[in-house]
């Protein structure tokens, strides 16, 4: 018997993303444009799609951590 899998509901805003403490069963959110089954997945869609809601496996959230910086801030050369 497969146990179902609970996933965190995330909300990204300006490139920042923050769990809601909403949760969801795996069946419920699997077919939703938001569904994540990993943080790479989670970094792409946010990068394609923009800020929105999405939802990620529970387990895969960093411990300690309040909210995730999504985008990779650039970095300047100098033209010398």
């Amino acid at each position: 018997m497969r146990m179902s899998q609970s996933f965190d509901e995330i909300r990204v805003y300006a490139g920042i993303a923050e769990r809601t403490g909403i949760h969801f069963e795996r069946d419920a959110v699997r077919r939703s444009a938001g569904y994540c089954s990993n943080l790479p997945a989670l970094v792409r869609k946010v990068r394609d799609t923009g800020d929105g809601t999405f939802y990620l496996p529970i387990d895969l959230w960093p411990a300690g951590v309040e909210s995730v910086d999504l985008h990779k801030p650039w970095v300047v050369m100098s033209s010398h």
